[in-house]
């Protein structure tokens, strides 16, 4: 049975025709979905550069690969797109239906919004991944269309997924709460980590027993992404410095902001303050965590941060904002209203105070880890597409 994978991102093409992304990559296509569907199709915006550049930019891996083809939408190179080239789109999208079985749509996106209702125009079997909140993620956009577009996509994804006939949620509460639907329903995290042995977590005691005076927070995400809380990770930084003035936030993810950079420049953070750039996922990323002391995830809006997951799996101690599904990760004493500063930096510092409590956190999220293992995880989501498979 052949697949058609549907989501909004972009894909990076290079002059031998290989696709190439950051976490959608022929490594996911094999351990997730080829292991219930014989061959898939896989579309997204997509973009041209030479492999040098992509390779220039790290973090990229493959995604074509056997019983995988990425067939772009050419019509669909921005969000505005879905209004302005809603026929052309319609019109690709149709093409490649009449060449799957059946059809996955990553939620939220407005080329998905658009992918649901051809499936159900030309009844073909289609079922939804709903992996965040669009009305978090417009909003806290930092653009004034996000605000605009915000009410539009939240309705327009709560009417999908009501009307769809399964949808899996990466949330075990928080979207369905928000997103409900009438079909059948699982809940499985994207994130893929295996179960760590037990040296991990003996490692993690060790160094927090160690002294020190530099202490070292770490936060994922893209620069320039307002909804990440970059910003409010560099206030907490400020109050923070003044106890602790070796203490270091490292930011890992590409881009660039310039409002970050004169933010940091402005009040002299710049020994505090690593851009790490982009890692390869898995090892690479796992490893970088194991260094730090705090990962910080203090985000307008997420739906299950699998970077906070993972960064469970080494017993890293965590503090978030109450944003999206961040809540049923993290106590809530360590929880900040997004855009709290204040709040952030009162719970980063109660951490770095009492190693009895950070021993005890890094314990708890050790163990609350297991639960979303891969191989947790497989058996569940597997079991949801072989049954969509054979209706």
């Amino acid at each position: 049975m052949k697949l058609w994978f549907i989501f909004d991102t972009v894909m990076l093409k290079d002059e031998n025709e290989d696709y190439y992304a950051i976490n959608l990559n022929y490594k996911l296509w094999k351990e997730r979905y080829l292991k219930t569907f014989d061959s898939m199709v896989v579309s997204t915006r997509m973009k041209e550069l030479s492999y040098q550049e992509i390779m220039a930019k790290k973090g990229y891996t493959i995604s074509n690969g056997e019983g995988v083809e990425i067939k772009p939408i050419t019509k669909y190179n921005k969000i505005t797109d879905a209004i302005l080239n809603r026929k052309q789109i319609e019109k690709e999208l149709r093409e490649i239906l009449d060449t799957v079985d059946c059809v996955i749509i990553r939620m939220p996106s407005p080329l998905g919004n658009i992918a649901c209702d051809i499936c159900r125009k030309y009844k073909k079997k289609y079922a939804i991944e709903m992996v965040a909140c669009p009305w978090n993620n417009y909003r806290n956009h930092g653009h004034w269309l996000g605000k605009v577009v915000a009410p539009f996509m939240y309705y327009e994804t709560k009417r999908q997924c009501q009307k769809a006939n399964r949808v899996l949620y990466v949330s075990k509460n928080f979207l369905q709460n928000r997103y409900p639907t009438n079909g059948k329903t699982t809940n499985a995290s994207n994130v893929m980590i295996n179960q760590s042995a037990p040296q991990v977590l003996e490692k993690r005691f060790a160094q927090i027993n160690q002294e020190k005076n530099v202490y070292r927070l770490g936060l994922v995400g893209t620069l320039g992404l307002k909804y990440k809380g970059h910003l409010v990770a560099l206030k907490a930084l400020k109050i923070l410095k003044r106890e602790y003035p070796q203490i270091v936030i490292e930011l890992l993810g590409p881009g660039d902001d310039p409002q970050l950079k004169k933010y940091i420049t402005k009040n002299n953070l710049e020994n505090n303050v690593i851009l790490k750039g982009t890692l390869p996922s898995g090892e690479p990323v796992l490893n970088w965590m194991d260094q730090l002391d705090i990962l910080v995830i203090p985000s307008y809006t997420e739906g299950l941060p699998r970077v906070l997951i993972e960064a469970m799996s080494r017993g890293c101690p965590a503090v978030g904002s109450s944003a999206g599904g961040i809540p049923e990760l993290i106590r809530k004493e360590l929880l900040h209203k997004p855009g709290d500063y204040n709040k952030l930096a009162k719970d980063i510092k109660r951490i770095i105070e009492s190693k009895e409590y950070a021993l005890l956190l890094a314990k708890e999220n050790f163990d609350n880890a297991k639960q979303y293992a891969t191989e947790q995880l497989d058996i569940r989501r597997n079991n949801f597409w072989q049954e969509f498979r054979d209706e």
